[in-house]
């Protein structure tokens, strides 16, 4: 009959015996440190190790890519690189496969160096892997349990507090590991999990950001998973292959839309010359920025009050003039307000309009980055085609039930071609004595081209003695979209719009050059 664990740990050298007990030392959860009544070693399922929840697959990306310069991806430092870095045996199956299944032949015991499991014969396990009650354990050739990482042969393996191998994801020491569910064997390289790919370096340590396999670059979420399709990082947009994850650096044609892509596999789309402006898929937020409305401002505001004090008609300027004062200075007496005829917050919260303070902002959505210069172009005569028929309001620049005037159509449809023209804006549009057409026209960072040379997008300009004073938006074959003054709505016409060659500048504005 063999010796006992017992027995032959002290037979062995003290030396040994010191290296046992540092190595091989490992209380199962939940075992009482009362020797006499102990409790015997857990299931991987009950394992607090194996308990953790494991990475998810991340949501797809679906962004709009943003033409700026990149450098190429750099690798990420390794982690978790402090044991050594096996490679997997996937070829072999791993001894854990053919445990014997001891279940019912024996008993858990203990003593001050650690668990190890005694056969009814007194023999017990070592150098070997057992399945006891469902789990499997590997005994040293001492005969003791092992416990947390651990090598045989070219395999790593993890073996709960409890001794249970583990299978499924970790998480030891800050990173994600991942245990094959049925051999148990730590995964190292691309890894598919649940539909999801996952890189795992030679560590086992689950990797995220980029990195460069065998067949080009990838890239990982926080949570580890491969992303496909358009992925931003370091504010540049890179197009990863939905089936493979490769990085692309060819051009890409994709929805009826073409991509160009840089060295590094940064998107290279519409861009505008440098020195003009650039588009952008937002638009400055003006926050609760607007109109007080004083002495002289017009615009959709001045309007809407018109209308709740009674004053609007179909040729009436969006205006505040004496008329609006005194009728905003009865309307504060009536409401027990201050009387100041100028219409402040509190004022228009009174007036109970129906529509909120801020409604003289912006009223376009800009296109996403992915947009060609030709998408954004038809986007900008889109929207304004979509207003022909609103009314003219002095100042105004919408809704379309609150019409416009040539500035406020034209900003409007600039937001919506992706271009931010600041510190022009539709706050500052209805300002008393602003002009925005002379400012769009005087705008440094927009090309100009001969009136000779007009394109479709192009703005046209008016002038009055020599002054500007209207802009409307070339759709080409000689006509624009405009609208210009009291009674006559937003409208296609003829490029002379009842002004003459003689007033237009001698140059037009290429926004988008």
């Amino acid at each position: 009959m063999a010796p006992t664990p017992t027995l032959a740990r002290r037979a062995h050298t003290r030396a040994l015996t010191a290296a046992l007990t540092l190595a091989l030392i490992a209380l199962p959860a939940q075992a009482r440190a009362d020797a006499g009544d102990e409790a015997a070693p857990q299931s991987a399922a009950e394992s607090s190790a194996a308990a953790q929840s494991a990475p998810q697959a991340a949501p797809p990306a679906s962004p709009s890519p943003e033409a700026t310069d990149a450098p190429e991806p750099a690798a990420p430092s390794a982690s978790g690189e402090d044991r050594e870095a096996p490679a997997s045996s996937e070829t072999d199956e791993p001894a854990t496969m053919d445990a014997a299944d001891e279940t019912g032949r024996g008993a858990w015991m203990r003593d001050s160096a650690g668990w190890w499991w005694r056969r009814a014969d007194g023999t017990y396990p070592a150098s070997q892997w057992v399945r006891i009650g469902g789990s499997r354990y590997y005994f040293y050739d001492s005969g003791y349990m092992a416990t947390g990482w651990f090598r045989d042969g070219a395999d790593w393996f993890f073996l709960a507090p409890s001794g249970a191998l583990v299978g499924g994801w970790l998480k030891d020491g800050g990173s994600w590991y991942y245990l094959d569910p049925d051999t148990g064997v730590m995964r190292t390289g691309l890894t598919g999990v649940g539909g999801t790919w996952y890189y795992l370096g030679s560590s086992g340590a689950m990797r995220t950001g980029w990195e460069r396999l065998a067949d080009g670059w990838h890239f990982f979420a926080s949570n580890g998973a491969q992303m496909g399709g358009w992925v931003r990082d370091g504010g540049e947009w890179y197009y990863l292959d939905p089936n493979t994850g490769v990085m692309r650096t060819a051009p890409l044609d994709l929805n009826g839309r073409h991509y160009e892509f840089d060295a590094s596999g940064a998107w290279r789309g519409y861009e505008a010359p440098a020195g003009y402006l650039q588009p952008t898929d937002h638009i400055t937020g003006l926050g609760d920025a607007t109109n007080t409305l004083t002495w002289g401002m017009n615009g959709t505001k001045v309007r809407i009050a018109q209308v709740r004090l009674g004053l609007w008609h179909s040729n009436k300027l969006a205006s505040v003039d004496a008329p609006f004062v005194a009728a905003v200075k009865n309307f504060q007496q009536r409401a027990g307000l201050p009387v100041t005829g100028v219409v402040d917050k509190a004022t228009w919260d009174a007036m109970d309009t129906g529509y909120p303070w801020t409604v003289d902002q912006y009223q376009a959505t800009p296109l996403p980055l992915t947009a060609t210069r030709s998408e954004r172009i038809e986007a900008m005569i889109g929207y304004a085609w979509n207003q022909t028929g609103s009314s003219y309001t002095w100042g105004g620049a919408g809704p379309y039930d609150l019409g416009f005037d040539c500035s406020g159509l034209v900003l409007q449809s600039l937001y919506t071609a992706g271009l931010d023209p600041q510190p022009i804006n539709v706050v500052k549009h209805a300002w008393p004595s602003y002009r925005t057409s002379q400012e769009l026209y005087a705008y440094p960072w927009f090309q100009h081209v001969p009136l000779a040379q007009r394109q479709r997008g192009d703005l046209i300009f008016y002038t009055t003695s020599g002054t500007v004073t209207h802009v409307a938006i070339y759709l080409g074959d000689d006509m624009v979209v405009h609208t210009d003054w009291m009674g006559r709505p937003a409208r296609m016409q003829h490029i002379t719009v009842g002004y003459g060659w003689d007033r237009m500048t001698p140059d037009v504005v290429r926004p988008l050059p």
